[in-house]
C-alpha cells in the first residue's frame, strides 16, 4: 500500500512522494480504496481463488504521518477481498519525527508489527545536506516513542555515500545504531547506497563530480563497514542491504527476492501478478483522476522469469536454490556455466554448498558483473 504524502521532500528522492497535499489525503484514500475493490474483484474473477495474504507493507512517502481512521478504512477494505494470514508480517513505514507515543499505540490496535523507521544518519550535518527534515534527537525521540507505545519489532533505515559523509562518521551512526540495539528492540537494519534521481535537487548544492561525496574505494570501505559492524553486533546480512536478528527477516521484502507475486495499490505502486508486472502513474492528479490511467503493463515470459530469478536470488546470501531452479527453468546452471563458475570461484568471488551458489562477501561489491557472467544463454 502506497501513501504518498510527506512533510517535506527530499532532495534526492525519486519516489512517488508528496509535500503540501495534506488536504487531499482523505480523497486519496477513497481512491486508493476503489482501486483495491476493482483489482481484487477483477482478479478474483479470473483466478476463482481465495487471497491470503502473509504480509501488508504500508509504504510511502510517510503512511506515519496518516490519520489512523484512513488506515484503518484501507485495511478494513482490503480484508472485505483477502484473508489475513494469522502470522500475517504487517509493516508500516514513517519518519521518526512523525512519531508520537500514542500514534504508536494506534498502530498496534490497527495490527502493525513491523515499524520501519527512516533514520538515514545520525549525523545532523549528513540529515541537513541530503535535505531530510528531522534531527539526530528527533530520530532518537521517535524510537522511544515506538517503544514506550509497545513496538517489538523495528526496523532502522540508514544511507551512505552521503555527501559530507566519511568513513568515520559512518561508522560513528553505526556505533550509534548498535548502541540503541543493545537495549532496544530494534531488530533489522537497512543500509542503502545514495542513488540520486536525474533531476533532484541535491544536485544543485552538490553535483555528481562534486568532493563532498566519497570517491568509489571509500564507498566500498563504507560497505564493508557496515557488514562488519552489523554483524559483528549479532545482525546476519541476509541480502546485499539487510541485516537482522534470528528470525525477524523481512518477510514481505523476501517476497521479492523469491521473484514470487504480490499486489501492490496506490500512485507510482507496482505489482507482480499472474507473470505480469504492472505499474500505477507516479503522477498525483493522474491517480485521483483515474487510477488506471498512464499505468503500464509488462508480461514476462519464461526466459525473463529466468533471469529476474537468478538476478533476485543472488541478492540473498543464501543465494541460488540450484535444484529449485533447475526444477523451475529444467536447466542446469551447474553444467550451463561451469567454466564461470570455476573461475568465479578461483577468485573467490563465488561458493557452492551442497544446494546454494552463493555470492561471497567479497563478490558483493562486484555482484553486477558476476552476474553478468552467469546469466544463462
Amino acid at each position: 500500500m502506497h501513501i504518498p504524502f510527506c512533510s517535506h521532500k527530499c532532495h534526492f528522492c525519486d519516489f512517488a512522494a508528496f509535500a503540501g497535499l495534506e488536504a487531499r489525503e482523505p480523497e486519496y484514500f477513497q481512491v486508493l480504496a476503489r482501486e483495491i475493490t476493482t483489482r481484487l474483484t477483477d482478479f478474483q474473477k479470473e483466478n476463482e481463488a481465495e487471497i491470503v495474504l502473509d504480509t501488508l507493507f504500508v509504504g510511502g512517502g510517510t503512511p506515519g504521518l496518516a490519520r489512523i481512521d484512513e488506515l484503518v478504512f484501507m485495511k478494513s477494505t482490503l480484508e472485505q477481498f483477502c484473508t489475513l494470514s494469522p502470522d500475517c508480517e504487517t509493516s508500516l513505514e514513517t519518519t521518526p519525527h512523525a512519531i508520537t507515543e500514542a500514534k504508536a499505540f494506534d498502530w498496534l490496535q490497527l495490527g502493525i508489527n513491523r515499524l520501519s523507521i527512516g533514520i538515514e544518519s545520525f549525523q545532523d550535518s549528513e540529515l541537513k545536506a541530503m535535505g531530510r527534515d528531522h534531527s539526530r534527537s528527533q530520530a532518537l525521540a521517535g524510537i522511544e516513542a515506538a517503544v514506550r507505545a509497545g513496538h517489538q519489532n523495528i526496523s532502522l533505515d540508514f544511507m551512505y555515500g552521503l555527501p559530507e559523509q566519511t568513513l568515520a562518521s559512518f561508522k560513528d551512526t553505526l556505533r550509534e545504531a548498535v548502541r540503541l540495539a543493545e537495549y532496544l528492540p530494534i531488530q533489522h537494519i537497512s543500509a542503502y547506497g545514495l542513488e540520486i534521481a536525474v533531476n533532484a535537487p541535491l544536485l544543485l548544492r552538490y553535483p555528481r563530480d562534486s568532493k563532498a561525496y566519497v570517491d568509489e574505494d571509500g564507498f566500498v570501505a563504507m560497505f564493508e563497514t557496515l557488514v562488519e559492524t552489523l554483524e559483528e553486533a549479532g545482525f546476519k546480512q541476509y541480502e546485499v542491504s539487510n541485516f537482522a536478528r534470528e528470525g525477524f527477516e523481512s518477510r514481505h521484502n523476501i517476497t521479492y527476492w523469491k521473484n514470487e507475486p504480490y499486489f501492490a495499490f496506490g500512485v507510482g505502486a507496482h505489482r507482480y501478478v499472474n507473470g505480469v508486472r504492472s505499474a500505477n502513474t507516479k503522477s498525483f492528479n493522474v491517480y485521483m483522476r483515474d487510477f488506471d490511467e498512464g499505468s503500464t503493463r509488462e508480461a514476462i515470459d519464461h526466459r525473463g522469469e529466468e533471469m529476474e530469478t537468478l538476478m533476485l536470488a543472488l541478492r540473498m546470501r543464501r543465494g541460488l536454490d540450484l535444484e529449485d531452479f533447475q526444477k523451475r527453468f529444467q536447466k542446469d546452471l551447474l553444467s550451463l556455466k561451469a567454466k564461470e563458475i570455476a573461475i568465479l570461484k578461483k577468485e573467490g568471488l563465488v561458493q557452492l554448498s551442497d544446494t546454494h551458489l552463493q555470492i561471497t562477501r567479497k563478490g558483493l561489491t562486484v555482484m553486477n558483473s558476476i552476474i553478468g557472467k552467469l546469466l544463462t544463454g
